[in-house]
């Protein structure tokens, strides 16, 4: 893979849609981003021929699919460089990316570094696909909007096929939702994030990732009625070695509420200031889809462990990267708040 700049490799990275069932705004919003990107590219050996650019899942073919699921495979066999010190239970490189994110989560969510630290995030994490496990092509996104409204089956993603990410938990009935608090100093004033059941809440059955172990995690002991409980962590800040099967929950209801195309188009429209925009998508279709994966454990520090992370996150870079090519000269260096989680002292 060919990374020219940081720029070009994640924030330009970004090109090419699949908008067929998308209306004629958001397709508009497309093209505008695609045209402008293009015109901010770097003089030199970055042309528009050598950028790279990142697919959409459902627009890959099944041998490209298999090709994907075997790198992030690979990462997930490779041991830890991360060190005893920083993450005594990670056990492959696939956990020191997890670590990080753990490590830094006070630092990146809720703060003037959330979009900027994950695209950054995303290229290195590119690169070790490419460069550790062979894998030429560049991280995929999930569509959200292009989904929202159908069936799990009919997304290629999470159909449950041997070239997805595999599909929903096994569905446990009765269950009353789970609770994220969040690392604040007035946590009073913020009562958290709620997660209302979903359609699984049970172990992932199908696919090629049945059999994925998480190392670390979770960071919040959470209580689910009638659904699996997930053993606490015996480490400090979820860096213990845990290990457990992936849990999922999924649930569109949360996804049809500001992951359709009109709700991402009015996000992008009606924010003309980063000030505006961060917030409102970070609490808003950021977060929904997140929930959408599993509230149980899929929390805001090891949400890296389940591989639709990335799916998720490289969706959410190429939001903000459209929001920014719409006014290049004031957006792109814009950022939001401190390094302090909800901004607090």
């Amino acid at each position: 893979m060919h990374y020219v700049a940081l720029f070009v490799a994640a924030t330009a990275a970004l090109l090419g849609a699949n908008a067929a069932q998308a209306p004629q705004h958001w397709k508009d919003l497309v093209k505008q981003y695609q045209d402008n990107t293009l015109k901010q590219l770097p003089q030199g050996n970055c042309t528009k021929k050598n950028i790279v650019t990142r697919p959409e899942w459902g627009d890959l073919s099944d041998k490209q699919h298999r090709k994907y699921i075997e790198a992030v495979k690979c990462l997930h066999k490779k041991p830890s460089i991360i060190g005893a010190d920083k993450a005594p239970g990670a056990r492959s490189r696939y956990d020191d990316f997890q670590a990080a994110h753990i490590i830094n989560t006070p630092l990146i969510h809720a703060t003037g570094s959330f979009f900027a630290w994950h695209r950054w995030f995303l290229y290195l994490w590119d690169k070790a696909l490419d460069e550790e496990c062979g894998y030429s092509g560049s991280q995929p996104y999930w569509d959200w909007s292009k989904y929202v409204d159908l069936p799990f089956k009919s997304n290629p993603l999470i159909d449950g096929s041997e070239t997805s990410i595999s599909s929903n938990g096994r569905y446990i009935p009765g269950r009353n939702g789970t609770l994220q608090t969040l690392p604040v100093p007035d946590s009073s004033s913020i009562p958290g994030i709620f997660t209302p059941p979903g359609t699984g809440g049970g172990y992932i059955y199908e696919g090629p990732f049945v059999n994925w172990t998480q190392h670390l995690g979770p960071y919040y002991n959470q209580t689910v009625t009638n659904g699996i409980k997930v053993k606490p962590n015996p480490g400090p800040n979820a860096l213990g070695y845990n290990p457990r099967p992936i849990i999922r929950d999924f649930n569109n209801t949360l996804l049809l509420q500001l992951n359709t195309y009109d709700a991402v188009v009015q996000l992008i429209e009606n924010n003309t200031s980063i000030h505006g925009f961060q917030p409102s998508f970070f609490g808003g279709a950021h977060l929904e889809a997140h929930s959408f994966i599993s509230g149980v454990d899929n929390d805001l520090f090891t949400s890296p462990g389940d591989p639709l992370f990335w799916f998720h996150h490289a969706q959410v870079d190429r939001i903000w990267a459209i929001w920014q090519s719409a006014d290049y000269a004031t957006r792109e260096a814009e950022l939001d708040g401190t390094i302090t989680l909800t901004n607090g002292k």
